[in-house]
């Protein structure tokens, strides 16, 4: 690291659940995540959480796949890359696109994010989809902004062409609108009949229902498969859905823990990425507990647990749930 290099500030909390050697979920790893690599004159700092290097993921070897090296933006072939960036105050940004399916979640600050012929702004609590498209953040403000972003390999676009002759289509309607304490921006890119990098929609979550214990559930996006699909005109995120996304594939989530909220035991055969983006809940394991904080992140690798809100605010967190080994 070379002296005029930023490091996050404040660092990245990042939690690791795994499994002892009688089968137990526990904290493996609880502390600032130190995994960095830098650009732009070293003024934005890109750090690793975690990593995945096939589909069904491997969740079961103990490894920490967060202080592996990867190399460009690009995740592994069949695989994902967690990692939170911090973007230094007016910062320029790097036209660049990669064949994957991103899930970002804009966690503090705000920042722009430019495509061929047009630009959004995201600020704190916005989450983005990205297909593959054309793009460069640019800090254009007076205080940092921080983004975490899971990249998932993607199908590379047939012929190298990134047209889509279908039209794009109209932002969605919903039959009912989220209520105000479960609503989320949500917005979402692809390509144009010219290649074109555009915001298809920049609206509402796709797909939200409040739960009998009170917590309220929004999808944002899926995948049926890796390589991803990223081609589509259809909103993957509105549909209803189980726990466990589809074999080989990702769900995106967005959950909402009112004040007061118990618990429920459970697990699913998953790798979890996970980003409070607001409030603080007590994760409860088989014999111990670990509190998540807004800015917190987590890796949770198929272990028994349990959300609990025993605080007087509501808590969010954002969810990446991506298909992962069976336990063997």
């Amino acid at each position: 690291m070379s002296e005029g290099n930023r490091r996050p500030d404040p660092p990245v909390r990042r939690i690791v659940t795994g499994h002892d050697r009688a089968g137990r979920a526990v904290v493996v790893a609880d502390g600032p995540a130190a995994n960095h690599k830098w650009s732009g004159g070293g003024r934005t700092v890109s750090t690793l959480v975690w990593s995945s290097f096939e589909t069904p993921a491997e969740i079961w070897t103990g490894e920490d796949f967060g202080a592996r090296i990867i190399e460009g933006s690009q995740p592994p072939p069949m695989g994902s890359r967690f990692c939170v960036i911090e973007f230094a105050p007016r910062s320029p940004g790097r036209m660049h696109r990669t064949d994957t399916v991103d899930y970002v979640m804009a966690m503090q600050g705000r920042i722009d994010m430019e495509m061929d012929d047009s630009a959004v702004t995201l600020s704190a609590g916005d989450v983005l989809v990205q297909q593959g498209t054309n793009h460069s953040w640019v800090n254009r403000y007076d205080a940092p902004a921080r983004l975490a972003f899971v990249l998932i390999d993607a199908g590379r676009p047939p012929g190298g062409s990134l047209a889509i002759a279908d039209p794009l289509p109209p932002t969605p309607q919903r039959a009912a609108p989220p209520p105000p304490d479960l609503a989320v921006r949500r917005v979402v890119t692809s390509h144009d009949e010219t290649g074109r990098a555009v915001a298809m929609w920049d609206g509402p979550q796709g797909w939200w229902t409040r739960r009998a214990p009170g917590n309220g559930s929004s999808l944002i996006w899926s995948t049926d498969g890796t390589p991803a699909g990223i081609r589509t005109r259809t909103d993957c995120g509105a549909r209803p859905g189980d726990i466990q996304p589809p074999p080989r594939g990702s769900w995106f989530r967005v959950i909402d823990y009112p004040p007061g909220l118990p618990g429920r035991m459970h697990r699913t055969d998953t790798l979890d990425y996970a980003v409070c983006l607001g409030g603080e809940m007590r994760m409860d394991l088989d014999d111990s507990s670990v509190r998540f904080r807004a800015g917190d992140v987590m890796v949770q690798q198929g272990t028994n647990h349990s959300w609990v809100n025993d605080g007087d605010r509501p808590a969010r967190i954002a969810f990446v749930l991506m298909d992962g080994k069976r336990r063997p």
